[in-house]
């Protein structure tokens, strides 16, 4: 995907851009590495859909971030997106909607989690620890942690995009992070999980619509977050998937994408219409009325 930049404010922001289409996907990337890990999915995305996928910079504060995805989507001449996150993007996009409404055409929710004062707590004191190591000994401890998700063997069909994957962390956790990569993304967190989530009635008046894509055995998001997650939305689609942990977009990216489309398209009743592998939590246990 050819890449561009943007100064914001002083800053300069990176971002992707590929894909075909009336609508326009704005791809958020996780917590670690940037636009690149995004790359297969936008990929999948780009023969019906523009596609447009930053790295989040260096900066510390959810407006800043927020006012720079504004900017860029401006500077594509996006009217109004599909504003996807996963994990750390999913937080982002929460952020977007509350701030920038009018440029959210629907919701894409990967593996996300609502603001919490416990975790923020807890980044908090992560981002005062991690100011005082070394920062070899940070990355290494880092890359260790993040490696351990990837250790198991993969099945046959998707082992050579995982390998593929274990090998873009390798490279960025040796050569693209940086000090103030990490610290950037940790105040980011506090930022978020120090802020108020959706108030109920507060996206009334938007039109658009939430998609809420999870997994039955996602560590970062235990069953208690995914509830609360469904409760602050209670008109979204929620598709859960079994077993694929924190990895949908490796393991299941043909069956995530599928769910997407047709989410996009409204070619469905519930969501075991879209794929087999797909079933609504148990709270909506029948198609919501969107």
């Amino acid at each position: 995907m050819p890449e561009k930049s943007l100064n914001v404010r002083g800053v300069e922001w990176r971002y992707a851009t590929g894909g075909r289409g009336e609508q326009t996907v704005l791809l958020l990337h996780g917590a670690v590495g940037g636009a690149e890990t995004v790359a297969r999915l936008a990929e999948s995305f780009a023969d019906e859909y523009r596609t447009v996928a930053p790295t989040v910079a260096d900066v510390r504060t959810l407006d800043e971030a927020c006012d720079a995805l504004s900017a860029i989507l401006d500077q594509e001449h996006v009217g109004r997106a599909v504003v996807f996150g996963g994990s750390f993007g999913g937080m982002l996009v929460q952020a977007f909607l509350k701030r920038r409404p009018r440029q959210v055409e629907h919701l894409v929710l990967l593996g996300a989690s609502l603001p919490n004062r416990e975790a923020g707590a807890r980044a908090g004191r992560m981002l005062k620890f991690l100011r005082l190591l070394p920062f070899p000994l940070t990355r290494a401890l880092l890359k260790l942690e993040v490696s351990k998700g990837l250790n198991a063997p993969a099945p046959p069909d998707v082992a050579e995009r995982v390998a593929e994957f274990r090998l873009r962390l390798e490279e960025y956790f040796d050569r693209g992070l940086t000090r103030a990569a990490l610290l950037s993304r940790l105040a980011l967190s506090v930022d978020f999980n120090n802020g108020e989530p959706q108030a109920p009635g507060e996206l009334d008046d938007w039109p658009g619509r939430v998609l809420i894509v999870e997994s039955n055995d996602d560590p970062a998001t235990p069953a208690v977050e995914r509830r609360r997650l469904r409760e602050a939305y209670p008109r979204a689609l929620v598709c859960a998937f079994a077993g694929a942990g924190e990895m949908i977009p490796l393991l299941r990216l043909e069956e995530l994408v599928g769910v997407v489309k047709a989410f996009l398209k409204e070619e469905y009743n519930s969501p075991s219409d879209i794929v087999a592998e797909c079933v609504g939590a148990e709270e909506h246990a029948h198609a919501p009325h969107l």
